[in-house]
């Protein structure tokens, strides 16, 4: 069974051709096994953030350490394109050793890369390796991080650093950009079936690479799924290729050389089981050959001496194959130990982030919950202190309820007092000498009696006064306040017109000329001949220029206007207007309110004026304006009010009468 690697990694633009070539060189070459080009995203360098990690290098800050974290091979060609000679005071930070030695092959020294399983570090190739390391040898108060990456790439790398105190900046320096695939390769990779082995970096790549395949061989997607063999370098990638249906998910260090120590290990492994298959079904072969062998050994010659060297070549042979076999099954089990034990390292760094993040989050709902428990501790000792305080009034409510307190009676009689004179508010004051009325109702005291019977008068003086509800007008005036700004103003190109400069002439037009010109009877009665002619196609022109004049003054439009200098005021001049008219409707309202009968007058009159002067009144909106100033003058405002005599002195003598019986 021969094995085709599919390799998916994207392709990169002209010019930057590093990667592709170390790919060639390192895998390509040494794969003693097919491979197939399949790359499903187009990468395409985002200017910007290039250019503002330029910047970033080119700032002197040597009390601080600067790194650049590359997450990718391909974001680190794209950075190191764009930077061009590596800046003594930074260093270079990779995920793993193939994108160290990438690193270094355009220019970066190999003092200043920082890399996973590089001198001498048993950190695993990936992202939480590159964190540990970085935590290990740098302060974090110290340390200036930025991270260059692709779309939605790696994002809970810097989460980590932020975590840790790093100061963290996020650049995605590239772009990516779908390919679609031609659906002859497609069918070609879906034939090779189980001798597929895909070659997985992200989980953006199975994804698309599977929805195209599912567009173009969709009834044997489900089989291949099934027999491929995927290669991953991410637990997050392989939860992605499981969740898709693919079933022989390997994991797989992150570079070149874990494929191709994968491709030799299971070769190795075929090997074998092709050998003992081999042993196993020719059993009677071999003891024919050692039977006739020692058949030829009885008839030849016995030379001990020539025996004994053989038989030790044979043996040393024996032995070096066995330790060349000891050697390479060493090798391998030492390098699937480190593997699995890089993953189980892995699974559990993650399974340790994923806890962290439940932690925190459980303490940060703790610490919710608790705030919330004190705050409604303090609400319910809040609400048993009123609840003791009103239980108290109503136990001395229940005690004095035959009493009308006398402080309650001349609080209302204040409030009626307030309404009455200060805002004229006719129905607060009925209400509140209604309210004091009923509270002496079922009193018997003589001095009570007294005072509702003043009270009662007095309520009845203040009910025969005209009610005038003021809520309308001011709804109404606050609607013309808020269409200040939408009316038209006599300056403005919105205005109303009365008529055309040739309205306004109001002479024929010329096409009855014309018309007149045009007629034979007259034509021949003006002579004839050449006289003739020349008349006629002067009369022509002069009924052609008459006919332009007429149009022409048919463009120019006529207003009437008392003040010409309404015309004349600017943009800025027209937004002071309108201010100036705001102001004087809003102190309209103010002095509406406040019952300020001249002051009300004088406000509606200067808006009035400005209307007529500077605004369109022939506009409906102006009208509607003017409608509401006229209903604002109608309204009664200067009414005389009763002083409530009656009810003070009643009031007056209730109180003296029991000051003396206490």
């Amino acid at each position: 069974m021969t094995l085709t690697l599919i390799v998916s990694k994207p392709r990169l633009p002209k010019g930057h051709d590093a990667q592709r070539d170390s790919l060639r060189t390192n895998l390509i070459n040494n794969l003693k096994a097919p491979t197939v080009q399949l790359p499903v995203f187009d990468l395409k360098e985002v200017p910007a953030a290039l250019g503002q990690l330029r910047d970033q290098l080119s700032l002197n800050a040597a009390e601080r350490i600067r790194i650049i974290v590359f997450v990718s091979p391909s974001a680190l060609e794209f950075g190191l394109k764009a930077i061009g000679p590596w800046p003594s005071n930074a260093f270079c930070g990779v995920m793993g050793r193939q994108s160290a030695h990438l690193a270094a092959l355009l220019g970066v020294p190999k003092d200043r890369i920082i890399a996973p399983s590089m001198e001498g570090n048993e950190e695993s190739e990936d992202s939480q390796g590159l964190f540990n390391l970085l935590t290990a040898r740098f302060a974090a108060a110290n340390c200036n991080i930025t991270v260059c990456k692709g779309p939605r790439g790696r994002q809970e790398f810097a989460v980590q650093l932020r975590d840790r105190g790093f100061d963290v900046e996020e650049l995605e320096i590239y772009d990516r950009i779908e390919i679609d695939q031609d659906a002859d390769m497609c069918r070609h990779v879906v034939d090779l079936g189980r001798n597929a082995v895909l070659w997985i970096t992200s989980s953006e790549t199975i994804t698309s690479l599977d929805r195209q395949m599912a567009r173009h061989v969709m009834n044997k997607l489900a089989d291949f799924r099934q027999e491929c063999t995927v290669l991953v370098t991410h637990p997050r990638i392989r939860a992605k290729c499981l969740e898709l249906g693919y079933t022989n998910v390997q994991d797989v260090a992150t570079g070149i050389q874990s494929v191709l120590d994968w491709f030799e290990q299971h070769q190795h492994k075929t090997t074998n089981t092709k050998s003992d298959m081999t042993n196993q079904s020719n059993p009677a072969a071999e003891s024919t050959t050692s039977v006739t062998a020692g058949k030829v050994d009885q008839a030849a010659p016995v030379n001990p001496t020539s025996g004994l060297v053989k038989v030790s070549f044979a043996l040393s042979l024996i032995s070096i194959a066995l330790l060349i076999a000891l050697v390479i099954a060493g090798k391998n089990q030492i390098e699937q130990t480190r593997v699995a034990f890089g993953e189980r390292i892995q699974r559990d760094t993650t399974l340790l982030n994923v806890l962290k993040d439940q932690v925190k989050d459980s303490s940060d709902i703790y610490k919710d919950l608790k705030t919330r428990f004190d705050m409604m501790e303090e609400n319910q000792k809040e609400a048993a202190a009123q609840r003791d305080a009103l239980q108290e009034i109503y136990n001395k409510l229940l005690i004095n309820r035959a009493e009308v307190s006398l402080s309650e009676i001349q609080q209302l009689v204040s409030i009626a007092k307030r309404q009455l004179f200060l805002l004229g508010n006719v129905k607060g004051a009925i209400l509140a000498l209604s309210q004091a009325s009923d509270l002496l109702s079922s009193s018997e005291k003589p001095s009570l009696i007294r005072l509702k019977t003043a009270i009662d008068k007095d309520l009845a003086d203040v009910k025969a006064l005209p009610n005038v509800d003021l809520l309308p007008l001011a709804v109404s005036l606050d609607s013309v306040i808020n269409s200040v700004d939408t009316l038209p103003m006599l300056s403005g190109p919105d205005a109303t017109t009365d008529m055309t400069l040739d309205q306004y002439t109001d002479k024929a037009t010329p096409k009855e000329s014309a018309k007149d010109a045009a007629n034979p009877s007259v034509a021949k009665s003006q002579g004839s001949g050449f006289n003739q002619d020349l008349q006629l196609v002067w009369q022509k022109v002069k009924d052609g220029a008459a006919l332009a004049w007429h149009d022409i003054k048919g463009l120019i439009q006529i207003t009437r206007v008392k003040t010409p200098e309404a015309f004349l005021i600017s943009t800025q001049q027209a937004n002071d207007v309108r201010n100036v008219l705001r102001l004087s409707l809003l102190n309209a309202r103010i002095s509406l309110l406040s019952r300020h009968s001249d002051l009300l007058q004088a406000d509606l009159d200067r808006s009035d004026k400005m209307l007529d002067t500077y605004f369109d009144t022939k506009a409906v909106q102006v009208q509607r304006a003017k409608a509401v100033i006229a209903d604002l003058r109608d309204a009664q405002l200067n009414l005389t009010v009763p002083e409530l005599q009656g009810t003070s002195a009643a009031l007056a003598l209730a109180v003296a009468a029991e000051g003396d019986k206490k």
